[in-house]
């Protein structure tokens, strides 16, 4: 939850995605103060591109973002120059013109939403001017190959022969502040998976919405100091880190030493997808932050589950990596011992997908975008099902305190707590071999649950789930069922807590007792799920909230004249709640 309040107070508008520049282990002395070796030209980076005539259309680039400056200074730079057949005079015009549309819509996004942009997050500096340059000096030598990260952050191979794609024509020129080299053609640019999804105009809706959480951490142990000015140091260069709370959820595909695949929808399915998940996030007037969380949980809902590692998913083959073929584990999924603690059982394998490859299967999309760092999967048709993700069971142990909202103290004793040994025949069947005693003073028992995490506005099926006697005592002879009463109360639109309804609605007149009953009972001889609410919507949503605002009460009341037939103890193993399926007959 405190993440998601993080979350909440960020919302101020959709930001350009930014990339970080990370900090490298070299030593800063080497690389900030240059030496002019033999050999080397008595001049800048910049004095030395500007004169030469086949680099004119580079250098006016260069001169147009500034950058001009930056390599006339003492930081030491590569330069890996485009000559003028690899970057035309019409060409350098688009991109210039390019970083003036930038900054003319980053000041308008500054105006209305009060987020400075960071110069970087032009797309004319990120994917032109600093994909030519990287920071310190990186020379090539006759054999073997390095990679090199640009000031973008992308890490590129330079051999002998190439960066990258890119054919080296002049190399290892040294000057005043570090070394110069041409290349044929221009280097391609490569987004990770973070920027795929705002550079594509088809992903934009669900890439604007992540870098509505971009902000940048300076990291002063990372960066250079120039001296102090009235009491406040100065940085020759500031380096920060790109953070982001929705890599919480699909994790930092942003990095470019990890390898991902992630599956996004189109704009049209986004917002078909949105559209239906609003109404299962409505929270009640009172709730803190009510607007941010109706906005953010709908969207947050597409993007989990759809984000895949090489970590989890693949192993490697000789010199590849192979991914797995018969099952998809997104970065949200549990392993298999770690399922019963997240989920509550060891079968809920949420966020998780057989047959991946197969067709609709979770990795099939209409194309896709190969990145820097893995792959975007683009989706015209979603196929990663919400019952295996958020739409999901919610499995409430009795025995669990925290869900424990009220013990009717003037009937009932205290609660206490069996084990189901391994030698039962049950013991596979009750939820953590534990279940909960509920048992009456005298004759009738209470006691009221707290069901977390529930969505609004779609039909749940309700079960109680009761434990036989027999599950700890095999010479046990009283088979009588538990009969009882069961009652929902939640949070109405105003934030009020309901009166307690109880279940079915229908009730039915006893004939004998001479009153309206709501009566329930368990088969007293299995692990039986007795279902106490079939298709029941509630109309504001909990999900995510520390208060669980929808409550379960159970009561036993059992007349004098029928207590050797019923039975006002409870033996309760947990509450089950599922999405209602109207294809599965409730007698299945």
């Amino acid at each position: 939850m405190m993440k998601r309040n993080r979350i909440y107070a960020k919302i101020a508008g959709v930001v350009m995605a930014t990339l970080a520049i990370v900090g490298c282990s070299d030593t800063w002395n080497d690389h900030y103060e240059a030496g002019l070796a033999d050999g080397a030209v008595n001049s800048s980076l910049w004095e030395v591109i500007e004169d030469n005539s086949q680099l004119s259309n580079f250098a006016r680039v260069l001169k147009a973002t500034g950058y001009d400056k930056s390599l006339a200074s003492s930081q030491v730079f590569t330069v890996f120059a485009p000559t003028n057949d690899a970057l035309t005079s019409e060409q350098a015009d688009a991109i210039i013109e390019l970083y003036e549309q930038e900054k003319a819509n980053q000041v308008a996004m500054q105006q209305r939403t009060g987020v400075t942009p960071k110069e970087r997050d032009n797309r004319a500096i990120k994917e032109f001017v600093q994909n030519h340059i990287a920071l310190y000096n990186h020379s090539v030598a006759k054999s073997g190959a390095d990679s090199v990260m640009m000031m973008n952050g992308k890490y590129l191979l330079l051999t002998p022969d190439k960066l990258a794609d890119s054919p080296l024509l002049t190399t290892n020129l040294l000057t005043q502040n570090g070394l110069l080299f041409t290349v044929g053609s221009q280097v391609d640019y490569q987004g990770n998976v973070f920027e795929a999804l705002q550079l594509n105009s088809e992903l934009d809706s669900v890439g604007n919405f992540m870098a509505v959480f971009n902000e940048y951490e300076f990291v002063p142990g990372s960066s250079v100091a120039g001296g102090i000015e009235d009491g406040k140091t100065w940085y020759l260069d500031s380096v920060t880190v790109l953070t982001n709370d929705m890599f919480q959820y699909v994790d930092y595909i942003n990095s470019e030493d990890s390898v991902f695949w992630m599956v996004a929808p189109t704009n049209k399915v986004w917002n078909q997808l949105v559209d239906e998940y609003i109404p299962y996030f409505n929270y009640d007037n009172e709730v803190q932050k009510r607007d941010s969380l109706c906005w953010v949980e709908p969207r947050l809902a597409v993007i989990q589950g759809t984000t895949f590692s090489q970590t989890r998913n693949a192993k490697l083959v000789g010199d590849e990596y192979v991914w797995n073929t018969d099952s998809a584990m997104s970065v949200n999924a549990a392993n298999y011992s770690s399922r019963r603690y997240s989920w509550g059982r060891n079968d809920m394998k949420y966020y998780q997908y057989d047959k991946p490859f197969a067709e609709g299967g979770a990795y099939t999309g209409a194309f896709e975008i190969p990145c820097s760092n893995g792959k975007v999967i683009v989706a015209d048709q979603w196929n990663i099902d919400k019952t295996m993700t958020f739409y999901r069971e919610r499995l409430v142990e009795a025995e669990s305190r925290s869900n424990l909202d009220e013990v009717d103290e003037t009937s009932t004793n205290p609660l206490s707590y069996a084990s189901v040994e391994s030698w039962s025949p049950f013991y596979n069947q009750v939820s953590q071999h534990l279940y909960t005693n509920v048992v009456p003073k005298n004759y009738n028992s209470g006691v009221t649950f707290k069901l977390p995490g529930l969505l609004s506005n779609i039909g749940y099926d309700i079960y109680v789930v009761f434990v036989p006697i027999t599950a700890i005592d095999s010479t046990a002879t009283d088979f009588r069922p538990t009969r009882f009463q069961a009652a929902l109360s939640y949070h109405e639109q105003d934030g009020k807590q309901s009166e307690f309804l109880f279940q079915p609605d229908n009730k039915t007149y006893d004939e004998i007792g001479r009153r309206y009953v709501h009566n329930f009972e368990n088969d007293p001889m299995i692990v039986d799920s007795v279902l106490v609410a079939s298709n029941y919507k509630f109309p504001t949503c909990s999900y995510g909230l520390r208060d669980s605002q929808v409550l379960l009460q159970l009561k036993t009341d059992i007349r004098s004249s029928e207590r050797d037939s019923y039975t006002g103890a409870m033996r309760i193993d947990c509450i089950l709640i599922k999405p209602h399926d109207e294809t599965v007959s409730m007698d299945e």
